[in-house]
């Protein structure tokens, strides 16, 4: 069984200041995973509300929150 540690990249907050576009720009594609003071942060992309939807604050919470759940990566 493989590790998740071993199929993904964890940067370092110095490089992320380095290259922060280049990092931002491969989270669009695939969540980006950076360390710091012992906290492990992931950028990733979030599907945002259409305009034209009218939600609460706890439903557009929701929907944000859902946009980060891929069946496919549960543990």
């Amino acid at each position: 069984m493989a590790h998740i540690w071993d199929m993904v990249t964890v940067l370092k907050p110095s490089e992320l200041k380095a290259d922060t576009g280049a990092v931002l720009d491969a989270a669009i594609d695939k969540p980006q995973y950076v360390s710091r003071k012992g906290v492990l942060l992931v950028i990733t992309k979030a599907e945002l509300t259409a305009p034209d939807e009218i939600l609460s604050p706890w439903e557009q919470r929701a929907k944000v929150i859902d946009s980060f759940y891929d069946p496919n990566k549960a543990w």
